[in-house]
């Protein structure tokens, strides 16, 4: 059975992508709306808004609400990012319309009480608390707000104390009034499902969702800089990185072989000489991280902070080597093998490709066949990844150290390497 898109009259999408051998289904909505549509001041609100979704909705409160899904034996979870935020339920293949029902509440008819907004306040209050004690998520939030300074990318999506103490049920209200937009509104399910009836729940529930003026977000200016955060830890943690094309961009799939070649597993160029010929770090690996309209090529490693301005040299000396030279014909041959083989395993689940689906809309407007994507995988050639190397290397130099004081200058050397 072949992927299909159906669209409502008021412009919400459809996503059907029937998986027949399975005895189960991931149903979910996702929406083009998240931390980088939000003002200064309500930062956090958009992971609120998800947070408060499970206090109650429709005819149930919270109680009512979890224990109508578990009833049926599934699954409810929800997420929120820089750009989508998700809501999804995996349950077995006839109970597929009843959960996009109960999402549905989630969305259109929410139970938002005042003292269950200040409860929730708390608990991601310690949410953020448990991010900080992390010095490898605290790290990767201290790169994300110096390669975007003063920019909604750059901002947590946890929010702050103070700006989370401003958000009322009259903040959650408005923001969905502004965000819920029917051509911001993807329905995706995969696996096996009644197509009439996910496609009856979705006219019943969202055809009558009122279409509104987009409110675009902020454009994404990557800047150089430099962060650093002393503490008193036993290892140096450090993100690098630079440029990466944006997600809607045809050069991603040379982008994404480029890092695995460099960085992304036991093979790879940074794996291969920093831990296991030197032996400088327990951990490195390399990543394409993006929005719509650009990304950033980052490195993370952990380190003794006597050895991080070293691994910062090996690591620079070593995309700088591939930019020159470009992959070899096997690193070319292995980065496709993996590239192709998470692909396919991506493909047997059902919550990866219902949120795939999603992800197609937003950035493409067309569902894409996974054969598709793997030929377009296959098509990239070693000059293209040397163009990729090279490309990242023109890009603004983004650096962010946290650990002892010994270590953190590797992280301006790391800027000043590459700084124009």
């Amino acid at each position: 059975m072949d992927i299909e898109l159906v669209t409502l009259p008021n412009g919400v999408r459809v996503a059907l992508d029937p998986m027949p051998a399975l005895a189960t289904a991931a149903v979910g909505v996702w929406q083009r709306v998240g931390a980088r549509w939000e003002r200064p001041e309500e930062n956090g609100v958009a992971h609120l808004f998800e947070h408060m979704a499970f206090k109650g909705a429709g005819a149930r409160d919270a109680r009512a609400y979890a224990e109508a899904i578990e009833s049926v034996g599934g699954a409810m979870n929800a997420q929120t990012g820089y750009e989508r935020t998700s809501y999804y339920a995996r349950v077995v293949s006839e109970h597929a319309p009843f959960a996009l029902d109960l999402i549905a509440d989630i969305l259109l008819d929410p139970h938002w009480a005042r003292d269950d907004l200040e409860k929730e306040k708390g608990v991601v209050a310690q949410e953020r608390g448990e991010a900080y004690d992390q010095p490898e998520d605290r790290v990767f939030e201290l790169h994300q707000g110096v390669l975007y300074p003063d920019q909604p990318l750059g901002r947590p999506i946890l929010g702050t104390d103070e700006t989370l103490k401003g958000v009322s049920v009259e903040s959650l209200v408005a923001f969905r009034a502004q965000h819920m937009a029917p051509a911001r509104v993807v329905i995706s399910v995969a696996g096996a499902f009644d197509r009439d009836a996910i496609l009856d729940a979705a006219h019943r529930r969202f055809a009558a969702l009122a279409a509104r003026p987009d409110a675009p977000a902020q454009a994404a200016a990557p800047q150089s800089g430099v962060s650093a955060e002393a503490r008193k830890l036993e290892q140096t943690h450090l993100v690098l990185s630079l440029a990466a094309p944006g997600a809607k961009d045809e050069r991603s799939y040379a982008a994404r072989l480029m890092s695995e070649i460099y960085g992304g597993g036991m093979s790879s160029r940074l794996f291969q000489e920093v831990r296991e010929t030197r032996g400088l770090v327990y951990a490195i690996d390399s990543f394409v991280d993006q929005v719509e309209e650009t990304g950033r090529l980052g490195i993370y490693a952990g380190c003794d902070a006597r050895n991080a301005a070293e691994v910062v040299r090996i690591a620079a000396d070593l995309l700088e080597a591939l930019a020159a030279d470009g992959p070899s014909e096997g690193e070319l041959s292995r980065a496709k093998a993996v590239a192709g083989a998470g692909l396919l395993m991506g493909a047997e689940a059902p919550l990866a490709r219902a949120d795939a689906r999603a992800n197609q809309l937003f950035l493409r407007g067309a569902l894409m066949p996974f054969g598709e994507i793997r030929a377009k995988i296959e098509a990239v050639t070693a000059a293209d990844v040397q163009s990729a190397a090279a490309a990242a290397l023109a890009g603004p130099p983004c650096a962010a150290a946290i650990g002892p004081k010994a270590g953190l200058a590797a992280a301006e050397a790391f800027r000043a390497r590459f700084a124009s």
